[in-house]
């Protein structure tokens, strides 16, 4: 059966990978080994994307955020681009005023376009930045503007991050400043400059990531002497944490011609880059890169978007994740080639609006998005890169090559191994050739046995793209396949080679990892938890649903089963049991065949979590409100609203406290926090009071908190709301308040 089933396998990858002419070619055979003894770390939320505010579109807008979730991304960068070095963070406006000091040879020609963009769609908010970041399950990387704003400013854009409980994984000091010689004209002033602004962000966060900038395109030779950087190497006082650079190489000629420059940047781009950017200073100083992709010299870019777009991305990442200071790699941008593309972007009607001195909400526009062949292949190493904890040496041997400009062919393959959390071991593979390839996979030395779930993008021609006319020319396909591997012309393909049966358990209503408290509700996810779905039927949560049960034993070697909400194939919701003590525990999930997965969680007092409208953690809380007068007349306030059957269109509907006759309520639901020994609440970056904390009474593990909002509060808008048990922070969670 597993020979039928792998030539089937076989048979439809091979008709993914005719060669340029659109004859099929015969594959050659290579070999990929992996040694998993010689590591390197991955750092948490490696893989993310570069955005920009100079497409109209709104935070909220579902249509945008549902397709930016399947990316995979791990990270957003918040304002991103040039064009956003007049952004003030306090109106969540571009500033005419600051755009004005910038002189006409910068590259700062589209900066009024660029500011009536912000302007007419009623401006960026950082607040709805980090919302979305959340939805897309990452934090954010802030780029400060140090150009025409002030240290005091930046402090105060950290204290506000701080209040509201925004996840932020890094802080980057003035885009790309080396453009930028009216302001800086060495890095020497440029790092005297910007310690201002470090030093006001570290006071508010003193574990911040802060990084400076590199010279552009670090891949290209002429960054070894490029004055920018000697002068950085050469600055005495090296006060940074990190250092971020920019790659974009220039694509000139055929698509032939781009691919080969690609290809030779792409063997560029590894140890030696990264080791001189680290020679720079200061000791165990991290690397980012948070803007790469490929430049024309006139014209339009010829491989953005398309697969070999893809190929390029992916190999990219995998290649700066074999260097253990690397934190943060991604493309540039996503509303563009690397990610969601736009039919209409709607910049007239936009443009229009704030020329009128009006706002227009734009998620009321036709955009038609779509995602990118580029994006797609991403995804494929997103979904695996953003897991890993580790990278194991991976080695190919064999195979064809490819012309990479003015240095001798490259291999056509490249490969990198990753481990994840619970020991899964995966590999991910780009293909730069139009020759399909048969992969013999080696680990520590042995042929990789069993079947191995695949998930590629592929096409017979590198140039191929999705358009706004045929938006799915390219696809994300799944499969299975047995050693050797097929790997398709011009690819990105990931192989799990294997996954324990190890279960990864988190909050139910967060999603976050950490500790679990007695009576919670937790939520597992892993393969093979029952054969179909099943719910439980009553509020009081049975101990088996179909032939499933999960049995959690503590650290004095006590055991209690848990009491089951939900089993899939995929994933289980259980309580976490009272009487359990406190420390590590070990969790064991049973079915008639017997134990079929295991997992391990640690028992706190608290874990506060709390529910989104959207069941992802993230976006609107899962809330209702109410005023209540004097007399105790008593009027129900819708706190948000979703589009039935749309994944993550939940949005906020504003509550008036500034109108309401009596005393607005609050009441937020989650998990976790009726145990807690200290319970705050936040709302707006406000510590208010708590009118009750406990067990919602009703339904098993769902615990409420009911606040007044307060009338001072009217007006904010879109507000963070979240909460601190026993010093955890839960997730941050939104309301929007009129």
């Amino acid at each position: 059966m597993e020979i039928a089933l792998r030539r089937i396998v076989l048979i439809s990858l091979l008709s993914l990978a005719p060669g340029a002419s659109g004859q099929t070619s015969a594959p050659v055979t290579a070999v990929i080994d992996i040694n998993t003894s010689v590591t390197t770390p991955i750092a948490p939320n490696f893989s993310g994307i570069n955005d920009s505010l100079h497409m109209p579109v709104e935070y909220w807008d579902y249509r945008l955020s549902a397709l930016a979730a399947t990316l995979g991304v791990a990270w957003v960068r918040f304002p991103g681009g040039t064009t956003d070095d007049v952004y003030n963070w306090q109106t969540g406006e571009d500033s005419m005023a600051w755009y004005s000091q910038f002189p006409a040879s910068s590259d700062v020609d589209n900066f009024p376009d660029q500011i009536a963009l912000v302007a007419g769609r009623g401006g960026a908010k950082l607040i709805d930045a980090a919302n979305r970041a959340n939805l897309l399950g990452g934090p954010l990387i802030i780029c400060v503007n140090g150009f025409t704003d002030t240290p005091a400013s930046a402090g105060e854009l950290a204290a506000y991050v701080k209040a509201n409980n925004i996840q932020v994984a890094a802080w980057e000091l003035s885009n790309e400043a080396y453009l930028f010689s009216t302001f800086w004209p060495t890095a020497t002033a440029y790092l005297n400059a910007m310690k201002p602004y470090r030093d006001a962000i570290k006071a508010v966060l003193p574990n911040a990531i802060v990084a400076i900038f590199a010279g552009g395109s670090e891949g290209a030779p002429k960054a070894i002497t490029d004055p920018w950087n000697l002068a950085i190497a050469a600055y005495t006082n090296k006060y940074w944490d990190a250092i971020t650079f920019h790659d974009y190489p220039t694509g000139t000629g055929t698509f032939a011609d781009w691919m080969a420059e690609e290809c030779a940047n792409l063997a560029a781009m590894g140890p030696t880059v990264i080791g001189r950017l680290t020679g720079y200073g200061p000791s165990g100083v991290k690397i980012l890169n948070t803007e790469f992709g490929v430049l024309p010299s006139s014209g339009p870019s010829l491989t953005d978007g398309t697969v070999f777009g893809a190929i390029y991305s992916a190999e990219y990442t995998m290649r700066l994740s074999a260097s253990p200071s690397v934190l943060h790699v991604g493309p540039n941008q996503l509303t563009t080639g690397a990610g969601i593309y736009l039919t209409n972007t709607n910049d007239d009607v936009v443009e229009a609006a704030a020329a009128a001195g009006t706002t227009i909400d734009t998620s009321t526009l036709d955009f038609g998005f779509y995602v990118s062949a580029q994006g797609l292949g991403e995804s494929v190493l997103n979904n695996i890169v953003n897991r890993a904890v580790q990278a194991n040496q991976t080695t190919v041997t064999g195979g064809a090559t490819v012309p990479a400009t003015g240095i001798a062919n490259i291999l056509a393959l490249y490969a990198t191994s990753y481990t994840n959390a619970q020991g899964g071991l995966s590999v991910v593979i780009t293909n730069k050739s139009a020759t399909p390839h048969q992969v013999t996979v080696r680990v520590n030395g042995t042929a990789a046995t069993g079947t191995f779930p695949l998930q590629f993008i592929a096409a017979t021609d590198p140039s191929t793209a999705n358009t706004s006319t045929t938006m799915n020319p390219v696809s994300v396909q799944n499969g299975t396949s047995a050693n050797p591997i097929t790997v398709p012309a011009y690819s990105v393909l990931s192989a799990v080679l294997t996954a324990p049966p190890v279960a990864s358990i988190v909050n139910s209503a967060s999603f976050q990892a950490g500790p679990l408290a007695a009576q919670q509700l937790a939520a597992a996810f892993g393969a093979g938890f029952a054969s179909t779905d099943l719910v439980a039927s009553s509020t009081t949560l049975p101990n088996t649903l179909g032939d499933t049960s999960i049995v959690i034993t503590d650290s004095k070697g006590n055991s209690s089963p848990a009491p089951l909400y939900y089993v899939s194939p995929s994933q289980a919701s259980f309580l976490i049991p009272s009487g359990l003590a406190a420390g590590p525990a070990t969790v064991k999930v049973n079915r008639t065949s017997g134990t079929v997965l295991g997992g391990s969680l640690t028992i706190a007092s608290s874990s506060p979590g709390l529910y989104s409208a959207n069941g992802n953690g993230a976006g609107v809380a899962a809330a209702l409100a109410e005023s209540i007068t004097s007399s105790g007349t008593t009027t129900p306030l819708s706190v948000f609203s979703c589009v039935s059957g749309v994944a993550l269109s939940c949005r906020s509907t504003p509550i008036d406290v500034a109108k309401a006759s009596g005393t607005v309520y609050v009441v937020l639901y989650g998990t976790g926090f009726r145990g807690a020994g200290s319970l705050q609440a936040y709302i707006a970056g406000q510590q208010l009071p708590v009118q009750f904390a406990g067990a919602q009474g009703q339904y098993q593990g769902l615990d409420q908190v009911n606040i007044a909002l307060p009338k001072s509060l009217a007006g904010m808008g879109e507000v963070s709301v979240y909460l601190v048990a026993d010093g955890r922070n839960s997730n941050m969670v939104t309301i929007n308040i009129e």
